[in-house]
């Protein structure tokens, strides 16, 4: 019996060793699309200008193992009934050409009245909400409209971010997959009016025009993730 219990116990400490020694740290990358519509150029005061998201719970995600050196590879994971943390929607008018997108006018609240259809508003910031995604038959879904009630001209820009500083790794540590230590949403993009052959439908040259595109570092972004408008 003692020889058994010797055994065991050797056992155990084996798989705690090798437990302990391995290890999983990983960041996830995701896309969540956005639909802007109408897609015009120009609105006049009094349109309604809708956006709206509808994706499933299933991911291509871009996965980085923070273990190996940064390697990075694509997986298909599913994430159920997820807490995003802080997604934005954010305008700003465009009112200085000298000057890059951080430059620009972020108080634009006022120049819109807002319709929710799907979702739940956390917080109306200056520029825009802060909202959260109905989930339902494993699609996550939020529709926001703006009624325009003042000229001028705006870029629309999705955003996330942490609730804690992103450099705080263990703050912004998420329950994704049972077998990994640490996990994090790392980032998401959000590619609006996406085609089939990989243009986005975003009035870039609007942008070009109103705002010196070499004042951006993150121009891929504005020309895939933003939508420029003008409102008469």
């Amino acid at each position: 019996m003692k020889t058994v219990i010797i055994a065991i116990l050797s056992l155990l400490l084996l798989s705690a060793s090798c437990n302990k020694n391995k290890k999983c740290s990983k960041a996830y990358d995701l896309e969540h699309p956005v639909s802007v519509y109408p897609i015009k150029e120009s609105y006049n005061v009094g349109d309604t200008i809708w956006f709206e998201m509808n994706f499933s719970d299933t991911f291509n995600a871009k996965i980085t193992n923070n273990y190996d050196g940064g390697s990075t590879h694509y997986e298909s994971i599913q994430l159920k009934n997820f807490d995003f943390q802080r997604t934005n929607f954010m305008f700003k008018e465009l009112v200085d050409p000298s000057s890059g997108l951080g430059g620009q006018n972020s108080n634009t609240i006022s120049f819109f009245d807002s319709i929710l259809e799907l979702g739940t508003i956390v917080y109306y910031h200056p520029d825009g909400p802060e909202f959260k995604y109905v989930y339902t038959n494993n699609t996550y879904k939020f529709k926001f409209g703006l009624i325009c009630i003042q000229a001028g001209k705006f870029v629309f820009c999705p955003a996330f971010g942490h609730y804690y500083p992103a450099s705080s790794f263990g703050a912004n540590e998420q329950d994704i997959t049972p077998e990994c230590e640490k996990e994090i949403i790392n980032g998401i993009s959000f590619p609006v009016n996406k085609q089939l052959n990989g243009t986005h439908l975003t009035n870039y040259h609007l942008f070009q025009q109103f705002i010196d595109p070499a004042l951006q570092i993150d121009s891929n972004r504005i020309k895939n993730e933003c939508f420029t408008f003008v409102v008469n």
